[in-house]
């Protein structure tokens, strides 16, 4: 029987998809390849995702696990007509007890905190909050807005149900003595396949108040970052718009009224009352030190509206441009300056246009570079700034990747970033989880049999 009609035969034929409307499935938010997936399969429900999973393993066949497809590294891209299994359907909320609340990995991340009593919220906040599923996330060990005070999504996960390559079902919890989780948080599909999370919330702060700070130069908002952790203030959020993500967002149905400026620093506290009027004096002793103009919000509509403003950075950005590469990389804090310069200067040099907007508190930068998809040579140059974005980074001694993951945008670094014996030990996971290479298998450690990405990458990825 052909693998088409028993896949049909586990979940109906209804959610097998093969043929032109698979294309659909063929790349995800990382737009410089598009891949051909051989069939497309949406089980709708655990067992049927066990069944499925079983099947292509029975038969050797190569699959990627997908959710809602917002992944901005390429990590759920077809690379070689793989089966696309995606578990978007899987999005139940199983059980709430406590502070734990146990989901289905297609759920949403913004119906995560939706289905909580009100007095909790879960704390990883991406970007694409309110359609990344949580499957992903994990895949990822996406952060947020958040990731500054509560940690990224390794911090939240508190067990995970697994099916592994040898068709077992595995149920993973956190211990003091051996921490599994951390397998397969950030993997990113590569050594198991995520049926069931059990995830850590907090209980919603009573008291919240928000800080906007206007800079005349890149160089003295990055001084305000480090002043600020300097003096003792843990802010809950930290963020920083360039000039150019401000015009981005005031041009788009974003616009939340930010001047023109050089830099926007979003600065959020929370705690108890004496706790935040504290930390408010302190911040802005350093804001005023370092000359910024402060604005604070006059009520908790104006909040939301710069929030959702910093929110939509990254759409805003399609008002402008047809489509761009967003990076992830990550440097120290005190280092911030001198990579916000440093991508200027690249900008420059390539004749590109790189917009800056990111998790400020932990040194996660997110350059936004423009590029026309019709237009190799427009692709050629953005590629080309990135790859000496990234490794301007790491000479700084930061890492490729902070959240995004390394997918196909980045597999090229994994040389630059490890040595050699780390990369064997990587192989050596990779091959005691899934010895035929059958999980995603041309990201992160690839098949040697794996072909390459877009030409356009792999000439970058070659020419250094």
């Amino acid at each position: 029987m052909s693998l088409l009609r028993e896949l049909q035969e586990i979940v109906g034929k209804e959610w097998v998809v093969s043929g032109e409307a698979a294309t659909l499935y063929s790349h995800d938010a990382f737009l410089l390849h598009k891949g051909s997936p051989s069939l497309v399969v949406l089980p709708g429900s655990e067992e049927e995702a066990v069944r499925v999973v079983r099947l292509l393993l029975k038969r050797k066949e190569r699959f990627i696990v997908r959710g809602s497809g917002t992944s901005l590294s390429g990590a759920s891209t077809p690379l070689d007509d793989e089966v696309v299994v995606s578990l978007a359907r899987l999005n139940r909320v199983h059980s709430v007890e406590g502070f734990e609340v146990e989901v289905g990995p297609g759920i949403a991340n913004f119906s995560v905190s939706k289905s909580l009593p009100t007095h909790l919220f879960y704390a990883p906040d991406p970007s694409s909050y309110q359609v990344s599923s949580i499957g992903g996330n994990i895949s990822h060990d996406s952060g947020g807005i958040r990731v500054v005070k509560y940690g990224p999504t390794y911090n939240s996960v508190l067990g995970l149900r697994v099916l592994l390559s040898d068709g077992s079902v595995e149920e993973i919890r956190t211990s003091p003595l051996l921490n599994h989780k951390s397998i397969f948080v950030g993997a990113e599909g590569t050594l198991g396949v995520i049926l069931r999370a059990r995830l850590r919330t907090f209980r919603r702060p009573e008291n919240t108040k928000t800080l906007a700070a206007l800079f005349e130069s890149l160089e003295k908002a990055s001084r305000a970052i480090v002043e600020i952790f300097n003096r003792g203030v843990n802010p809950s959020g930290l963020e920083l718009m360039d000039r150019y993500s401000i015009r981005a967002v005031e041009r788009s149905r974003f616009r939340a009224g930010i001047p023109e400026t050089e830099a926007l620093l979003l600065i959020e506290l929370e705690g108890i009352p004496e706790e935040i009027r504290r930390d408010e004096g302190v911040v802005l002793q350093v804001l005023e030190e370092l000359e910024a103009e402060v604005i604070v919000p006059k009520d908790k509509e104006e909040e939301s509206r710069l929030w959702a403003a910093r929110r939509g950075a990254f759409p805003a950005m399609a008002y402008i441009f047809p489509a761009y590469i967003t990076l992830d990389c990550n440097v120290l804090r005190r280092d911030l300056s001198k990579a916000l310069l440093k991508i200027r200067e690249i900008a420059r040099k390539h004749g590109v246009y790189i917009a800056n907007v990111f998790h400020a508190g932990d040194g996660n930068l997110h350059p936004l570079i423009p590029f026309d998809p019709n237009n190799r040579e427009s692709m050629e140059r953005a590629v080309a700034a990135g790859v000496e974005v990234e490794k301007v980074v790491i000479e700084l001694g930061g890492v490729p990747s902070g959240e995004h993951g390394i997918g196909i945008e980045k597999v090229g670094f994994m040389r630059r970033y490890y040595t050699e014996d780390e990369l064997k030990v990587f192989r050596r996971i990779k091959e005691a989880f899934d010895p035929d290479y059958l999980m995603n298998p041309c990201k992160l450690v690839q098949r040697e049999d794996c072909r390459p990405a877009s030409e356009v990458l792999t000439k970058l990825w070659e020419a250094d």
